[in-house]
């Protein structure tokens, strides 16, 4: 996986693009259009067309369509949080996503038991870490899948011995997690394959 913080483009896909807007959205509609407005001038940047020539949409489930430029088997999928966003390409599905690390109680309710015990087992300084990495790749399986969370969240996800995660106890698809520091807070990025 090849990873950049500027738009340009990429030698190989799979490759993801972070891009700090130094924008503060505050509603869904808000986050959303920067979304695709980077997503878009990433696509653009790896076809070599201009922006306007990048055409977006959504499947019923909610995963990401690339409709033009002539895509040619061209998958994407990308997230924004507080400014951030991460986009995904890859010539096969693709799932991304970016999650804060926060403070305070855990939803553990929305977790699988599976995940709440692995959870418990983690140090309270891994605590809100472990959390954003497995919420990020449970959302990056979700996209990746095409099924969005209500249909992948019943199934585990947990760290594998090999260091990547696992649904349901498959290591397919791969998904990768990394935390990164900006501006003061910390974030963790899920890419699923």
């Amino acid at each position: 996986m090849l990873w950049f913080e500027t738009i340009r483009r990429a030698d190989a896909l799979p490759a993801a693009w972070l891009i700090a807007t130094g924008e503060k959205p505050r509603t869904r509609p808000e986050r959303s259009a920067l979304r695709h407005a980077i997503s878009r001038a990433v696509i653009a940047a790896q076809a070599g067309v201009a922006v306007d020539a990048v055409t977006l949409d959504h499947e019923p489930a909610g995963r990401l369509l690339v409709r033009a430029p002539s895509a040619q088997g061209l998958h994407a999928s990308h997230a924004t949080r507080d400014g951030l966003v991460l986009t995904a390409l890859a010539m096969q599905p693709v799932g991304a996503d970016i999650e804060a690390v926060g403070e305070g109680s855990i939803p553990l309710a929305a977790l699988h038991p599976d995940e709440q015990a692995w959870l418990g087992s983690l140090s309270l300084d891994a605590l809100w870490p472990g959390f954003a990495c497995l919420w990020a790749a449970k959302e990056a399986h979700g996209k990746w899948a095409g099924a969005g969370l209500p249909q992948t969240d019943l199934n585990p996800v947990l760290p594998s011995q090999e260091g990547g995660w696992m649904v349901a106890g498959r290591l397919a698809p791969a998904i990768t997690t990394r935390l990164i520091e900006r501006d003061g807070r910390r974030y963790a990025l899920a890419i699923a394959l």
